[in-house]
């Protein structure tokens, strides 16, 4: 076999090989697509926003803020922006972008009584699949747990 011969071999493997991991990529893609689109129904489901607007009104008078993030897509209009995405990478440089904190929907209510008080709640997708916490306290990702961790967590925060 001839060098020439030798090359277009190793270019038709390399073909095959790049074709199976552009499917590979596609289908992964596709899979945390999948996953997400569950975890934003779940939230839903649980009604999180509804849970912590209902806290808002009836133990704030309404005084309190509601804020979701949706790690991936802001993730998205981090990407967007190039002046930012040539800043981060410069920043970033080395470091292990993949800690999952894309992969998680954020409500927070806020409000001041003499500072700043917050309750967080964090649904996510984990290697163990998908988590809920409040406070950072990992619960059931069921309404009953979820209703009951934001009343004991409303208390920790006023220290009642």
């Amino acid at each position: 076999m001839t060098w020439r011969d030798t090359l277009e071999d190793l270019k038709q493997d390399l073909v095959e090989v790049r074709a199976q991991r552009e499917r590979r990529v596609e289908e992964a893609e596709a899979g945390l697509k999948k996953e997400r689109e569950d975890l934003s129904l779940m939230a839903q489901n649980l009604g999180v926003a509804e849970l912590l607007g209902e806290m808002n009104s009836t133990l704030l008078d309404g005084k309190g803020e509601i804020e979701t993030i949706v790690g991936w897509e802001a993730d998205e209009e981090e990407e967007d922006d190039s002046d930012l995405t040539s800043s981060i990478s410069i920043i970033d440089a080395g470091l292990d972008d993949d800690d999952g904190d894309t992969d998680v929907i954020t409500t927070i209510l806020s409000w001041d009584e003499g500072g700043e008080l917050e309750i967080a709640v964090d649904l996510g997708l984990s290697d163990e699949g998908i988590y809920l916490q409040i406070n950072e306290i990992e619960i059931r990702p069921e309404r009953e747990a979820l209703e009951q961790g934001l009343i004991v967590a409303f208390k920790d925060e006023l220290e009642l």
